[in-house]
């Protein structure tokens, strides 16, 4: 199985796994071990294009979220453990990286030196932020975008496909009111989206209005 496919898989069976625990299962985290080591092993040298990247970190973003949501036995939401998205570590090719380290430090083309430049991780970041990253991570949250699985000959048409899904519920535009409603990731990233969004010139004059953000698993 390549890189990329292990990566989907990956993503794949954690959420099952999640939504079986969330279920009431009883759940071993000690059946993934095998999975995990495989993890440990993979070549990202392969990683050789924006791509590829995208496709396999975010893949790699939501299973890992699934995996620590088991691991951790979490009830209600990722505020039950401390840094949960800082202190906990995947290994994959001798290198250690937490989600924040997968999003800030690599999708999101490291963005406020979240990893420091002489970092040898940094070679795995994108070369270009694309915003729709936005409308595929999956932090384990309700109110995040819905878990599907990338591939990297169709991650342009896949974001494409995540970011209509997300948009129609999640940024709501009334041009007679002059508002718009929309989720808090458009206001967390603004400086991401460019001139989209909230930033497009038109909506400038606009009232925002937030939809609170539901951490629940």
């Amino acid at each position: 199985m390549d890189l990329f496919e292990w990566s989907q898989k990956f993503s794949r069976i954690l959420k099952t796994a999640k939504l079986d625990y969330l279920s009431g299962e009883q759940i071993q985290i000690e059946v993934f071990s095998d999975i995990i080591q495989t993890l440990s092993q993979l070549n990202l040298s392969l990683l050789d294009n924006d791509q590829k990247k995208k496709a396999f970190w975010v893949n790699i973003y939501n299973g890992f979220t699934n995996y620590l949501i088991i691991k951790l036995r979490l009830k209600t939401n990722m505020k039950e453990y401390p840094d949960f998205f800082k202190s906990n570590t995947l290994t994959i090719h001798n290198y250690k990286f937490s989600l924040d380290d997968i999003e800030h430090g690599l999708l999101r083309k490291n963005v406020r030196m979240h990893i420091l430049p002489n970092d040898k991780r940094l070679q795995f970041q994108v070369k270009e932020l694309d915003y729709r990253i936005h409308f595929a991570l999956n932090c384990g949250a309700k109110s995040c975008p819905a878990i599907a699985y990338y591939t990297f000959n169709n991650i342009e048409e896949e974001l494409d496909l995540a970011e209509s899904v997300f948009i129609e519920n999640e940024f709501l535009v009334n041009h007679k009111e002059k508002t718009i409603k929309c989720s808090e990731i458009f206001i967390w990233y603004k400086d991401d989206f460019k001139k989209k969004y909230l930033n497009n010139p038109k909506h400038l004059d606009y009232t925002i209005i937030k939809k609170p953000y539901n951490w629940q698993l």
